[in-house]
């Protein structure tokens, strides 16, 4: 090990710009930018869901609002007007003077956009932008873009380009990955495990298909859709395309739980199970001695499907980064499922019909087998069908139930059986459940009375679940049931006020909340640092500095510092390792010779030390470096004094008579009684002046004027081995 200078690594906390609001923390995924001496490491990669609920419905593709103010973009002042419409839709109950309003930068992208579309109509391509207007007339005339446009996390303060590697958790943190390598000068690499990619291309899809301009059935124009949103100056971007999706895709590296990555020489990343869903996992980075633990989306609970949680990552972890916890009062999941089964079953026993808005992913192929084992009690079982919507659910149903190893223990075991491990795959095979791209057609024609419909978007501003919602809900005998956890209800429903349909809102979070980070890092050893989101647990003290709740057992003491971060703020970790582990060359290890001093061995070693892509290595050194190494070095002696070596060495300088004390080493004397350790003092005089040499067990002390010292040398040198 080599003694280094003490790196200072620091956290810059990612905000989302959706609203300038704080509480935009509360529900949404953060992401944080680490730095590692030159590294950067981008942890999680979410995209805010927030500024959805700003944005109009879109019903089958295209809202009836937008479908008007195509068909008026033809006249002259169509475009201001039309830009002023969309963006007065549904407006929100808070202040409309924020700036940061979504809204306000949508509308001014629409207009700006308007003037960027290229006259000649072109083919159909993947990487094109939606346009709507009239078919039926076949005009060829100016049609302006109309599509859902998305601001990403503040970027502002990271040069992308400078970012080496990206850490993906799980499928709630991977939407705004596709902008990050495909919309920018990004070139670093991106690791996740393989369920989490899987399951991020399926919500990825989805997220193009609901909210990008494939769902359009209006031609396409062939323009550059990045050059597009960089000359209107938004600062937002359309969703991005499938054939974007499948080049972020192809980016990732698949990794497994426990496999070790090392990168650049110095820096070493392992993925660990979260136990939050498949594939769900936190991330061990180490880098020269210091480890640090990133501890994302996570689940202590015992009775799910994914593999559990494991901990083992913080056992020698002197760094933890807690994000993406439970916010304090929330439902427990067990609470949250008793309720949603209670509801679902009222709503089944007056045949009525229920929708649950969400992913197909998740807690909810533990939630089916609960509903199912619930209406099974109750006896309305055979009344009812299963209905999965949307573009992904086939591929999602079916992908969940071949991913064995990434589940618990139990569910591992149900391989050897016929059964699928998941219960939705025996309801599949048994015509019980359906799966279905969309409302139209085969799901029209199978539906019966009752049916349980689960389906995306949870925000209801585009999906499958917003025709249901038309269908359904003007009836007080179906119910919606809201079970996503970072969903704004009262904003989801905010564009359908007037509906008769029941609500219930039960939000499943599985989520470690901060009570349970503690008693997590109780079971493990203590690390130096623990960092968790400010919205969690914090209070103000009267100086206005931040501190963490003692109640949540959060307080700091000397060997754990307990920290709360705040998005936008960079915070030191006060972090760093004395000691890196320095490669030997090859040429170098030849001329090392190790001397035995009883049962170790050591040899002296020297050379020049070269760094290169973050790696240590001794190299021999060169004429110049071996003469100044000459001039510094000194021996080092190794081993115990030797009192007959010593006085026949001390005999030969002239130093006689010399008289020897021992205090502690007698059998009668006591030597706790005593506030020095036992030791053997040697007084005598050379050239008429006084010297003493003091032995103890691990020293030798030399009191004597400077002039003899260098007559001294020798006879003491002898007394000991040197390298």
């Amino acid at each position: 090990m080599a003694k280094t200078q003490k790196w200072e690594p620091f956290v810059i906390l990612i905000v989302r710009d959706d609203h300038g609001s704080q509480d935009a923390l509360d529900g949404e995924p953060n992401c944080l930018v680490l730095k590692l001496r030159q590294m950067l490491i981008l942890l999680d990669c979410g995209l805010g869901q927030e500024q959805l609920y700003a944005m109009p419905v879109r019903e089958g593709g295209l809202t009836e609002e937008l479908k008007e103010a195509s068909l008026s973009a033809q006249s002259s002042n169509a475009t201001s007007t039309t830009a002023s419409t969309s963006t007065n839709i549904h407006k929100r109950k808070h202040d409309q003077t924020e700036t940061n309003d979504i809204r306000q930068d949508w509308a001014t992208f629409l207009k700006s956009s308007v003037s960027q579309v290229p006259q000649k109509k072109k083919a159909r391509g993947s990487d094109t932008i939606a346009q709507e207007g009239s078919e039926a007339a076949g005009s060829q005339s100016t049609r302006s873009t109309r599509e859902y446009m998305f601001r990403l996390p503040d970027f502002s303060g990271v040069d992308l380009k400078s970012i080496d590697v990206v850490l993906i958790s799980n499928y709630n943190h991977i939407l705004a990955l596709p902008y990050l390598t495909e919309f920018t000068e990004f070139q670093g690499r991106v690791f996740a495990t393989e369920p989490t990619i899987e399951f991020g291309r399926q919500l990825m899809t989805e997220f193009s298909t609901f909210f990008g301009s494939g769902v359009s059935s209006a031609p396409h124009e062939a323009i550059d859709r990045k050059k597009l949103v960089a000359q209107s100056g938004s600062g937002l971007y359309p969703a991005y395309t499938h054939g974007d999706i499948k080049a972020c895709i192809d980016k990732i590296q698949p990794v497994r739980f426990r496999e070790h990555i090392a990168l650049y020489g110095s820096l070493k990343l392992t993925a660990h199970s979260a136990g939050y869903c498949l594939g769900g996992s936190n991330w061990l980075i180490q880098i020269g001695t210091e480890n640090i633990a990133f501890i994302s989306s996570s689940s202590t609970q015992i009775n799910l499907h994914p593999d559990l949680f494991d901990g083992t990552l913080l056992e020698h972890a002197s760094t933890v980064i807690a994000a993406d916890l439970r916010p304090s009062g929330s439902l427990t999941y067990d609470t949250g499922v008793n309720e949603v089964c209670a509801s679902i079953a009222r709503t089944v026993a007056r045949k009525g019909h229920v929708l649950v808005p969400c992913t197909i992913s998740g807690f909810l192929f533990d939630l089916m087998e609960d509903i199912h084992l619930h209406l099974t009690r109750m006896g309305l079982e055979q009344q009812v069908q299963y209905s999965f919507v949307s573009p992904v659910a086939d591929t999602a149903l079916q992908y969940s139930n071949i991913l064995a190893e990434w589940m618990a223990p139990r569910k591992q075991e149900m391989v050897y059986l016929p059964e699928a491990p998941l219960l939705h795959g025996i309801l599949l095979e048994k015509g019980t459940a359906k799966n279905y791209k969309s409302v139209h057609g085969a799901f029209s024609n199978d539906l019966k009375y009752p049916c349980i419909a689960f389906g995306g978007h949870p925000s209801l501003r585009s999906g499958p679940m917003v025709n249901l919602l038309h269908m359904w809900g003007k009836k007080d005998a179906n119910s919606i049931i809201f079970i996503e956890p970072r969903i704004d209800v009262p904003a989801s429903l905010e564009p359908f006020e007037g509906l008769k349909i029941s609500r219930s809102i039960c939000p499943l979070d599985i989520r470690l909340s901060v009570d349970q980070l503690v008693e997590v890092m109780k079971k493990h050893k203590h690390p130096k640092h623990i960092l968790v989101p400010i919205h969690v647990t914090a209070s103000t003290s009267t100086d206005g500095t931040i501190e963490l709740a003692d109640s949540k057992g959060t307080t700091s003491t000397s060997s754990t510092q307990w920290s709360a971060y705040k998005v936008g703020e960079p915070i030191q970790l006060g972090m760093g390792s004395l000691y890196e582990t320095v490669l030997l060359s090859e040429e170098l290890a030849k001329g090392i010779f190790p001397q035995s001093f009883g049962s170790k061995s050591f040899a002296p070693v020297a050379g020049s030390l070269s760094i290169y892509n973050n790696q240590m290595q001794l190299e021999p050194a060169s004429v110049a470096g071996r003469q100044i190494l000459a001039l510094h070095s000194q021996r080092q002696l190794r081993g115990a004094m030797n009192l007959q070596n010593l006085l026949a060495g001390l005999a030969t300088i002239g130093a006689m008579d010399p008289v020897i004390t021992e205090s502690g080493m007698n059998e009668g004397e006591d030597v706790d009684d005593t506030s020095q350790a036992p030791e053997i003092r040697v007084e005598f005089k050379l050239e008429g002046k006084l010297t003493c040499i003091i032995i103890r067990e691990d020293e030798t002390i030399v009191k004597c004027d400077d002039s003899i010292r260098p007559l001294l040398r020798e006879s003491v040198l002898k007394c000991f081995q040197c390298l």
